[in-house]
């Protein structure tokens, strides 16, 4: 069974939070390629090895992270991380490879927050 180190972020954005938070394009070789980039110290990341759900509505989290990729490496892990945050819905789940971002970090902004929760171990 191989393991794969991935970073995990939950999120709520409400009608306020930008629409085109996690669309990436490019611009210039210097400028950020989408905000949830920027926000994360990256210029840009391969969506091959990023996995985004945002549904419209929040859900309890256990809901929300289930059924994702490798799910059952690490959905109690997250459910309790999110718990002891203080985390009980959430509406974005990001699952990254560790090796796509050098310093994931929890942001907050106009209708938005993004708590990143820490690395968890996938096995697939």
């Amino acid at each position: 069974m191989s393991e794969y180190p991935s970073h995990i972020w939950l999120g709520l954005f409400g009608p306020d939070a930008p629409d085109n938070y996690f669309v990436q394009e490019y611009v210039d070789a210097e400028t950020p390629q989408s905000q949830f980039g920027a926000e994360q110290g990256q210029h840009s990341f391969d969506y091959d090895f990023v996995e985004i759900s945002f549904p419209n509505d929040a859900r309890p989290v256990r809901e929300l992270v289930d059924g994702h990729s490798y799910s059952a490496s690490y959905l109690d892990t997250v459910v309790q991380k999110a718990a002891s945050l203080g985390i009980t819905e959430a509406n974005v789940f990001i699952l990254a490879s560790k090796d796509e971002f050098e310093r994931p970090r929890t942001v907050t902004g106009p209708g938005y927050k993004l708590w990143y929760l820490g690395e968890f171990v996938c096995r697939g």
